[in-house]
């Protein structure tokens, strides 16, 4: 694992999200459909990604380390989720009182929500390079998105674009300093690799179960939907086979 592979993964990470929020500037012409379908290809990507996460960890600490971290990643993003407000459904259209402080929680949310993502590029690396640039595809493709929550939920309250897009920029630099992180640490620490690599899956996959599929199918767009989540897979597996992983 080096250095320079990491803060390169970083860096596209967070631009991947300054991306999204670039859009919040067009942010009316980004029908719900488009939305939906943009969530669904990439929880399918990054269901695929968390899959090979969780072969690692067995391989390296067999199937009750996998099995338990895995568990606890997922459990950790849950207690997030409950004190923390549901950016995705707010997007799309929830009430949101008191603006201030609901702007103020979203970022707050989606800074929390993109530190788990930035360790988990960090410990794909762990476990091999191939790993660590498809983990670094999957969630710079849907940091795109990302982005755009932090920001149009912003914009709804009336907060000046340039303003919501540099929030957005700021969740993304979250990021970055959580791979450098877990970099940091698990270069101390290499033994945790596959706890780390397992922990991070089960994050990813609360991401998927939880938010990404949950505001894709939530329209009428269903079929579409579903379509791009098992275009999204497939993308992963082709990205999967060019990465040697």
């Amino acid at each position: 694992m080096h250095f320079l592979q990491i803060l390169l993964a970083g860096l596209i990470i967070m631009l991947a999200t300054a991306l999204g929020a670039g859009a919040v500037f067009a942010f009316n012409r980004i029908g719900s459909a488009l939305y939906a379908a943009m969530l669904a290809l990439c929880a399918g990507m990054m269901t695929f990604s968390a899959v090979e996460m969780v072969t690692v960890s067995h391989a390296e600490a067999g199937h009750r380390i996998a099995f338990a971290t895995f568990v606890m990643g997922m459990a950790v993003f849950c207690l997030l989720d409950r004190l923390l407000p549901h950016a995705h459904a707010t997007l799309l259209g929830a009430e949101m009182p008191h603006a201030k402080r609901k702007a103020t929680l979203l970022v707050s949310s989606m800074t929390l929500h993109n530190i788990p993502e930035g360790f988990a590029v960090a410990a794909a690396f762990a476990g091999s390079s191939s790993l660590g640039w498809l983990v670094t595809t999957c969630i710079a493709l849907q940091d795109i998105p990302e982005g755009l929550v932090v920001a149009g939920p912003i914009a709804c309250q009336g907060v000046p674009l340039r303003r919501c897009f540099l929030w957005g920029l700021f969740s993304g630099f979250a990021e970055l300093a959580a791979a450098l992180c877990g970099f940091w640490l698990l270069s101390a620490a290499s033994r945790i690799t596959p706890w780390a690599i397992g922990f991070a899956a089960g994050t990813m996959s609360y991401v998927v179960l939880f938010e990404l599929l949950p505001d894709a199918v939530r329209n009428e767009n269903r079929r579409q939907a579903l379509a791009a989540f098992v275009g999204g897979v497939a993308l992963a597996f082709g990205l999967s086979a060019i990465f040697g992983s």
